[in-house]
């Protein structure tokens, strides 16, 4: 991808889950194509590894205090957001019968919690601005159940369905809300958890990245909904 042609055309952009995976692959992307980003992740040390952000704050989303912190810290340094990439999220691949209470409260609290908090700021902020681009990547799990993923797949499913009700409250605010459904996308966030997956069958997470961007720089009167992206097979 080439640099940015116009000044005019530099976007303002909070990204979460910049610290890794599909996230810090955005971030440092659109770094590289001159747009002001500021970051936020729960990983300081990764967070300042990315070179050029307009800003990064660490922390926990599911900190109401956080998010309001955050959200403030961002519109001093960028003024406005114009589009907000939210790729923040914890795995959790168990059978319900091996479950705990404290294993689905920490999905559903980081996954579908989080979500509301810091889209409740932003649906405001970006209202009061004239508009902007709010893009989630919940994973192809986030509309495709699976065995051994019910507590992933329910805060998932819940995240989209709380995000695709406020699109209707918001939609003539001029908010554009996209949904990624990538599957199996080669990261980090496989790292933790219990699956045998290949991962040169995986999506890259720099492709997955450069399909976010294409809508980012896309035309303000070009709507992109749900876009599902996924491999062939990449579990064995």
């Amino acid at each position: 991808m080439s640099t940015l042609d116009n000044e005019s055309d530099v976007k303002k952009v909070l990204i979460t889950g910049a610290s890794s995976g599909i996230g810090r692959e955005v971030a440092k992307a659109l770094i590289a194509r001159k747009h002001a980003v500021f970051l936020t992740g729960r990983n300081e040390s990764r967070l300042n590894q990315i070179e050029g952000s307009t800003g990064i704050l660490a922390g926990d989303l599911t900190s109401p205090a956080f998010v309001s912190n955050l959200v403030e810290s961002c519109n001093v340094s960028l003024g406005n957001i114009d589009v907000f990439v939210h790729c923040a999220g914890v795995g959790l691949i168990k059978k319900v019968k091996d479950m705990t209470d404290l294993d689905f409260v920490r999905v559903t609290n980081t996954n579908m919690r989080a979500t509301f908090l810091i889209a409740q700021k932003i649906g405001e902020m970006m209202a009061k601005s004239g508009g902007g681009r709010f893009i989630y990547t919940p994973g192809i799990l986030g509309r495709s159940p699976m065995s051994g993923a019910s507590a992933y797949c329910a805060s998932k499913f819940g995240a989209i369905g709380f995000l695709k009700s406020m699109e209707l409250e918001y939609r003539s605010k001029g908010i554009q809300f996209s949904y990624f459904y990538f599957g199996g996308v080669d990261s980090p966030f496989w790292d933790e958890l219990e699956m045998n997956v290949v991962r040169d069958k995986m999506i890259p997470a720099s492709y997955a990245a450069s399909s976010i961007i294409n809508v980012i720089e896309s035309p303000d009167h070009l709507v992109t909904g749900d876009v599902v992206i996924q491999p062939q097979s990449h579990q064995l």
